[in-house]
């Protein structure tokens, strides 16, 4: 009994529970109801005397008509009595897509003139919240009266020929753009001998020639140019950079929606400059800043200032969409020259001209997209596109070779050609120590101090963006032309001695107990040695689709050790291949490099290979000694071979000639196959 009225007592408990929260429920609806209805204002009812209040000249309206539709204004003669139509009457509304204030689309009442000026303006409904404070401030005396007597060829910008209303911006910003857009469109269709029409139609082909373009035509075209900025720890920005000094312009890359908030926030917060488009994408470690950013012409250079960035959306709308990841705009500087080239520069170790690491690119804007902007007259022979292809690489002219020589500094080159030259004589003259003195300095100046090691990254950039990505590092030029030219004709030497990650291999080979050292079979071997190429064909891939996902820094530890990255997860790959050193000499070069494969692929064709001799029949020394297990008695598997020759150091005393007679070498491999029977 005593359960029944507990159980009685909690289900009591329970009902009553509900029914207060449900009551709570109840009155917070009525609540937010009650707040709804405060701050929203009801939809004002078009008739004649809200037109007049719209059109005072005219003398009577006509009913809603027309594609799109309007009202028309008519002034009757005091002496024919005969009507003149006057102008025109229209609902924003009526002309999508409509401007979105604070909290919902604003609709207003608009009038314009056969001349395309406006003859006042109603807003028939709208919601914001302040209006509960300030009351209906939209239909104030002041701001209406600033349309009155503005002609559509205007801005209509807020803070420029618009005064906002304070606290009260966005919706301030909607209503001037709301108003201008859909004049603008009325004009089109009522108004075809208008100053508005007439001035562009000349914009009007030259937007449906850029919306008719692809992106491959606009970066052929220059209104987009592509950036690519390496940060230290060889991860990637991309920058996508495209003038946007018309409206057209802009909604056609980003879309009306992201281009209006973007115009917005930069009329609120500069109120002089064209815009710069920013896509920004890549698989960069350290985020996009625009600190980092400086606009340079001539010898003058303009950090970009916060004040001068803007929020230009997520790319998911105009040409823009699925190129970047995101996008942001920049307020150009009103003392730039817009007809003359400017340069966009981008600094991956702090604010420009403070740090060094500085990516720099070119851009001038397009005759055609500077004529849309106002900066000239819209011509037949501008607006015609030019036909053909993108070209990936064109031949470099002689300034562009010129301008790599004067951007580069005459030690770095010395020292690059001084490590090659070293490299090569080690090589040619089988010198040991001149090769540990070769690794030495690709260990510490390649890897360390300089940084400019081959990678894999730049074959998948090379094939994203054409050879020409690489005329702008003459020291990495020169490192690159000569790891193709040896590899081509004698194999892998880069990988024996010019290679930091390979050298640093070796120093732990040489330092640590041959004890430690584990024997991996040949068969287990024959198969882990191609993953590397699985690897390199992954990332190729990769790159011949274009994928904005870029991996080859969880395959390549260079960047990592060399550049110290910050990512524990990069760091732990790496340790885990050099910890792989400590046991299987050269570790990585046997089954993880990416770039030993595709020089290993290229080795193939070498025609200068190590000789073997009759020894090596029956000898197995170099086999033992080789840190690449490319070696299998009288045969070499030249793909996997990185040309170290320790093979030619400790036996061949001349090319082809073994140290040792083959009587001894029978008698010593007689001992040792009894040695471990």
């Amino acid at each position: 009994m005593l359960y029944i009225k507990q159980a009685l007592r909690s289900y009591l408990g329970q009902s009553l529970r509900t029914i207060l929260q449900s009551h709570e429920l109840f009155l917070m609806l009525c609540l937010f109801c009650v707040m709804y209805s405060a701050h929203g204002q009801a939809p004002i009812d078009v008739n004649d005397q809200v037109l007049k209040t719209v059109m005072r000249e005219a003398d009577f309206f006509s009913l809603k008509g027309g594609d799109p539709p309007v009202y028309r204004g008519y002034k009757v003669d005091a002496e024919s009595e005969d009507s003149k139509l006057i102008g025109y009457l229209f609902e924003t509304s009526d002309y999508p897509p409509e401007e979105v204030g604070y909290s919902a689309p604003i609709d207003a009442l608009v009038g314009v003139d056969l001349q395309g000026t406006l003859t006042g303006v109603k807003v028939l409904h709208y919601i914001e919240s302040y209006k509960s404070i300030r009351g209906d401030f939209i239909n104030s005396e002041y701001f209406p009266q600033q349309f009155f007597r503005k002609n559509i060829m205007e801005d209509f910008r807020v803070g420029r020929d618009i005064d906002g209303i304070s606290r009260a911006t966005i919706t301030s910003w909607a209503v001037a753009r709301g108003i201008r857009d859909a004049a603008r469109k009325m004009a089109r269709s009522y108004l075809p001998n208008s100053d508005y029409v007439a001035s562009t139609s000349g914009e009007s082909a030259a937007l449906r020639a850029y919306k008719a373009q692809s992106w491959d035509d606009m970066i052929e075209s220059g209104l987009v140019k592509e950036m690519l900025v390496i940060q230290p720890d060889l991860t990637e920005l991309y920058l996508s950079l495209a003038f946007i000094g018309h409206d057209g312009l802009g909604e056609l890359m980003v879309g009306t929606d992201d281009y209006s908030r973007a115009d917005r926030d930069a009329s609120n917060r500069s109120s002089e400059g064209k815009m710069l488009l920013v896509g920004i994408d890549g698989n960069s470690s350290q985020p996009f800043r625009q600190e980092r950013m400086a606009i340079k012409q001539g010898d003058e250079i303009y950090p970009v200032e916060r004040r001068r960035f803007v929020y230009a959306g997520s790319a998911d709308a105009g040409k823009i969409k699925d190129r970047t990841r995101f996008a942001g705009a920049i307020s150009l500087m009103p003392e730039l020259d817009l007809a003359l080239p400017f340069s966009i520069l981008y600094s991956t170790e702090g604010v420009v001209g403070e740090f060094g690491g500085i990516h720099e690119t070119e851009y001038k804007v397009p005759e055609l997209a500077l004529a849309l902007s106002g900066g000239g007259p819209i011509t037949p022979e501008l607006v015609s596109p030019k036909k053909g292809s993108v070209a990936k690489f064109q031949y470099p002219e002689e300034s562009v070779w010129r301008e790599m020589l004067d951007s580069t500094r005459m030690s770095e080159v010395l020292t690059v050609l001084f490590i090659c030259v070293l490299v090569f004589t080690a090589f040619v003259m089988k010198k040991e120590m001149l090769r540990w003195l070769a690794l030495t300095l690709t260990l510490f100046y390649l890897g360390w101090m300089d940084g400019g090691f081959v990678s894999v990254s730049h074959i998948t950039n090379g094939i994203k963006l054409g050879p020409s990505l690489f005329l702008n590092d003459l020291p990495l030029l020169i490192v690159i032309v000569f790891t193709v030219v040896t590899a081509l004709l004698w194999g892998r030497i880069f990988c024996s001695s010019l290679c930091p990650f390979g050298a640093l291999q070796d120093f732990i080979t040489r330092i640590v107990p041959k004890q430690f050292r584990y024997h991996v079979s040949p068969a287990t071997h024959d198969l882990a040695i191609y993953i590397k190429y699985a690897i390199l064909a992954f990332l190729i891939m990769m790159a011949l689709i274009y994928s904005d996902l870029s991996l080859f820094q969880y395959f390549e530890p260079f960047g990592t050790v060399f550049y110290f990255s910050r990512s524990i997860v990069l760091w732990i790959i790496a340790a885990g291949f050099l910890v792989g050193a400590v046991f299987i000499p050269r570790f990585y070069c046997r089954y993880a490099c990416p770039l030993g494969a595709s020089l290993g692929v290229v080795s193939l064709v070498s025609p200068f290979r190590i000789k073997r001799v009759q020894q090596c029949n029956v000898c197995k020394v170099c086999e033992q000694a080789c840190p690449t297990g490319a070696i299998r008695g009288p045969t070499i598997d030249f793909k996997e071979c990185v040309r170290c020759d320790i093979c030619d150091y400790k036996l061949i005393a001349k090319a082809g000639v073994c140290k040792h007679d083959i009587e001894t070498v029978k008698v010593r491999v007689k001992r040792w196959d009894e040695a471990i029977a």
